[in-house]
């Protein structure tokens, strides 16, 4: 936690409100009006009101100076536009006076984005308050959560008393927010096998099947053995199982400011990315990712985390693209397509990309 400000005496700024600037006039009026005409109920109605006016304002003032702010976290990684979970913590250090309704100011560091809580009660003198509350971080990278200015009405709600205090939440690693993505519309790939007819794709089916079919060798496991082709062709007949595995597929990414021509260009295909590496991981098709030269394999949990916490923090490079100038199998590049989006292809030497502006 870092706590950029821990001062004893805080500034405060005391600020009339409607209503106390509201007394006040009243109690000048009277008093005006108690000078004219000599009235004595005047000067004991200016009095008051004026009386009320000062030492709503010397209570206000006293009543802020004891508290003390921080704003801390457990929760170290989120996507940008989520819900944390922290705590804000309220001091009161002073000796007599309550705070009551304590209201705070929280943003995202350096931005200009402000969310309000409010506590609605009070905060004893010499006790501390632990809230929860739920902001939100928008921008990518390692953030932090600023709480400042916490203000109160006390009393009367006359005025309005602000404390110059600022506590500095610790690095959050912010996660692109997923764009909506449809798969079949980003793969720019061929039919990996084309048949002109139903029939031909039918022989090829045949084809497939009959190469599975071959004789019994020692050692082939038995329940590989179809006993009802064996009698009919009078000798052991193995049938293989079909080979049922998933084809894994190798995912590169080029950051060259070449390639992605604007900011905007840029933060919409980490979304995308984000969104593409969600959905193959899902369906256990994705072997890994390459980030320029960094490979980052996707097997496990914490190797996903591993990526995001790069994707979090990654910009666009100086470099110029490079591309082999064949296709390797199973490895597929990420290139930019028309509106921002983004395209994927085996063949990045040979597709004409369209930078993303």
């Amino acid at each position: 936690m870092d706590q950029t400000d821990t001062a004893k005496n805080p500034k405060i700024q005391v600020t009339p409100q409607d209503s106390g600037r509201l007394v006040l006039r009243l109690g000048i009026i009277s008093l005006v009006c108690y000078i004219l005409f000599h009235i004595d109920f005047l000067a004991i109605a200016a009095s008051l009101l004026i009386g009320v006016y000062l030492g709503s304002s010397l209570l206000a003032y006293n009543a802020l100076k004891g508290i003390r702010i921080e704003i801390s976290t457990k929760q170290l990684r989120t996507r940008s536009g989520d819900p944390i979970q922290a705590t804000l913590t309220l001091a009161n250090k002073n000796r007599l006076l309550p705070v009551f309704h304590p209201t705070l100011s929280i943003r995202e560091k350096d931005s200009l984005r402000i969310q309000a809580f409010q506590h609605h009660g009070s905060i004893a003198p010499r006790q501390t308050l632990r809230l929860s509350v739920d902001p939100e971080l928008n921008q990518r990278g390692l953030r932090q959560f600023e709480a400042f200015a916490p203000r109160s009405r006390f009393p009367f709600a006359l005025h309005e008393a602000t404390a110059s205090l600022q506590s500095i939440s610790s690095n959050i690693i912010v996660w692109p927010k997923p764009d909506p993505l449809n798969l079949d519309s980003i793969f720019n790939e061929p039919p990996r096998v084309p048949y002109e007819t139903s029939g031909e794709q039918a022989l090829h089916s045949h084809q497939t099947e009959a190469a599975r079919i071959r004789d019994y060798q020692p050692g082939d496991p038995k329940p590989q053995i179809s006993w009802k082709l064996s009698a009919k062709l009078d000798k052991l007949i193995i049938i293989e199982p079909r080979d049922e595995r998933k084809k894994r597929y190798e995912l590169h990414l080029n950051t060259s400011a070449k390639l992605w021509k604007s900011e905007l260009a840029f933060e919409r295909m980490l979304r995308l990315v984000s969104t593409l590496v969600s959905k193959l991981s899902r369906r256990r098709v994705l072997q890994g990712i390459a980030i320029d030269e960094t490979h980052y394999p996707i097997s496990r949990q914490r190797n996903l985390i591993q990526f995001y916490d790069a994707l979090a923090t990654l910009q666009p490079s100086n470099s110029p693209p490079d591309f082999p100038t064949a296709s390797r199998p199973n490895h597929l590049w990420i290139l930019p397509a028309r509106n921002t989006s983004i395209t994927l292809t085996s063949e990045p030497a040979l597709t004409e990309a369209i930078p993303a502006r």
